[in-house]
C-alpha cells in the first residue's frame, strides 16, 4: 500500500524565505570584513602614491592596483592559508581555492580603488 500525504508548498516557500535573514547575517559579517579590507587597501594605495607625498606625478593606476593586491596577499593572506596546511592539516587544493579567491578579490579592490579616486 502506498502512503498518501499532501505537501504544503507554501510552507516550503516560507521556510526558504525565513532562512534568508539567517544567511544574510553571515553575509553581513562578510560585508563588514570586505569594507575593512578595502579601507586598509585604500590607505595603502594612497601611501605609495608619489602625489600623496608632494612629489612627482603618480605612476599608472594599474601599477598601484597590482602592487597593493599582490603584496597585501603575499604578506597577510597567504601566510594564514599556509598555516592552515601546517597546523590544521587542510588540503593544498583548499588552500589554492581560498588563496585564489583572496588574491582575485584584493586585485579587484585595488583596481577599483586606484581608478576610482
Amino acid at each position: 500500500m502506498m502512503p498518501t500525504f499532501s505537501i504544503n508548498y507554501l510552507a516550503i516557500l516560507a521556510c526558504a524565505i525565513v532562512a534568508m535573514p539567517v544567511g544574510f547575517l553571515a553575509m553581513a559579517i562578510f560585508f563588514v570584513s570586505n569594507l575593512l579590507i578595502a579601507w586598509v587597501l585604500a590607505h595603502g594605495i594612497k601611501a605609495w602614491q608619489a602625489s600623496s607625498w608632494g612629489l612627482s606625478p603618480d605612476a599608472a593606476p594599474w601599477i598601484y592596483a597590482l602592487n597593493a593586491g599582490v603584496f597585501n596577499w603575499l604578506g597577510f593572506f597567504l601566510p594564514v592559508q599556509m598555516n592552515r596546511v601546517a597546523w590544521e592539516m587542510k588540503s593544498w587544493r583548499l588552500v589554492l581555492i581560498n588563496s585564489s579567491f583572496d588574491l582575485t578579490r584584493l586585485i579587484l579592490f585595488g583596481f577599483i580603488l586606484s581608478y576610482w579616486q
